[in-house]
């Protein structure tokens, strides 16, 4: 994790190496070569009008130079691990053979109802919109790509639908794009299915992502697939990060063979997608000689949430229930139904703590006495914790 790299003081590294830092060190390494050439300096006084040229053509731009420029600048930006400007990062990944990843629009399928139970075709054109709840103020929308046609007493189809605007905020788990802001003639409700992506919805590649995907190439340069080559091969795919892929191996399907299992941050992956990874790897010739890769949407496990809150008790009951509705959307962000808050979320081979969950509920809403939970932590094995039924109480009722 980039996290947990260690730090380096590029200050400390300049001065071990005998360059002055500060202007008093350049000022002192000035007077030394000047003695060294046996020139006597009567006055060095600090106010005397040659120390302070000195000061202003040699000191000052030195010590400019050697903090700005070298330990701030250039030093940093050598290195992948503490690069920080776009351009080095860039350049840093163009050395193996990779470019940062555009944001990408998200797409999929959204289920339309029939109002009756029969009834006569129905068509359902490009342009419809379908929205979310809002979710800390914003409401997300997606937008029917092709006319589609609900044939006579059919009671449900699939459309095709893309993003209003592209990135990964846009990948909302099950049931949240379920408005219609326009009515269509005909059609009782919508709703997206958990698997509803065909395309994930991704934003542009963060210098951190980038740094993760260039560091996890230095291990792919080997002659035969390791976990590292196929990580690189497969996180050319938008939306998918170093993070997301898990191997197994032990050849699960007889020798030569492992596992893939990909975990996106915000909603799940769809067949289709899944079938396109499969394909890309060992059909399009990105496989190993001899290897047998597959890849797998990760195993979920459907986990009932219950949970008490004690809101102030001088909040009105408009403030109660915007209060209660922004927990909730922050307790599914943490169970990967959304991206719009800074929550621990739930992960493979881990505990999802509840403790931790309180506190981060605490921290982004102000308006919470007491928080108490009516399950214990969740230990998750090779699959990711996600919800079934989530219950929030008031407990001031």
């Amino acid at each position: 994790m980039l996290d947990e790299t260690p730090t380096i003081d590029f200050k400390r590294i300049v001065e071990n190496a005998g360059i002055p830092t500060t202007e008093d060190g350049w000022i002192n390494l000035f007077k030394k070569d000047v003695e060294s050439e046996g020139v006597i300096i009567a006055n060095d006084s600090p106010y005397s009008p040659f120390w302070r040229l000195i000061t202003i053509i040699v000191a000052k731009p030195a010590t400019f130079i050697i903090n700005k420029l070298l330990i701030e600048k250039m030093l940093p930006n050598m290195f992948l691990q503490t690069a920080t400007d776009d351009e080095f990062v860039e350049a840093k990944a163009w050395e193996h053979d990779l470019i940062r990843k555009s944001e990408q629009f998200a797409k999929g399928h959204v289920i339309f109802n029939r109002a009756a139970s029969i009834g006569p075709s129905l068509l359902i054109s490009a342009g419809t919109v379908i929205q979310s709840d809002n979710i800390k103020g914003k409401a997300y929308r997606v937008i029917t790509s092709v006319d589609v046609i609900l044939n006579e007493n059919q009671k449900s189809i699939p459309v095709p639908v893309i993003a209003e605007n592209a990135g990964e905020n846009y990948n909302l788990g099950e049931g949240y794009y379920h408005i219609l802001p326009k009515a269509v003639t005909g059609i009782g409700s919508v709703s997206n299915t958990a698997d509803w992506l065909t395309e994930l919805g991704a934003d542009a590649e963060t210098n951190a992502e980038l740094k993760l995907r260039t560091r996890n190439a230095f291990t792919a340069a080997a002659p035969w697939h390791i976990d590292a080559v196929y990580t690189a091969i497969l996180t050319k795919q938008s939306g998918l990060n170093t993070n997301n892929i898990f191997f197994e191996h032990g050849a699960p399907r007889g020798p030569g063979t492992a596992n893939a299992y990909i975990l996106l941050d915000v909603g799940e992956p769809s067949a289709e997608l899944i079938t396109d990874l499969n394909n890309y790897v060992n059909d399009k010739g990105f496989h190993g000689h001899g290897d047998g890769l597959q890849v797998f949407a990760i195993t979920n496990t459907n986990h009932d949430i219950s949970v008490t809150i004690y809101p102030h008790e001088n909040l009105l009951t408009s403030e109660v229930s915007i209060l209660l509705n922004g927990i909730e959307d922050f307790i599914r962000c943490a169970f990967r139904e959304n991206n719009n808050f800074t929550a621990t979320k739930t992960a493979p081979a881990s505990r999802f703590s509840f403790s931790r969950l309180g506190q981060e509920l605490h921290k982004q809403f102000e308006g919470i006495d007491s928080i108490s939970w009516a399950q214990g932590d969740i230990n998750s094995a090779n699959n990711v914790p996600r919800l079934n039924n989530l219950a929030i109480i008031n407990g001031n009722d």
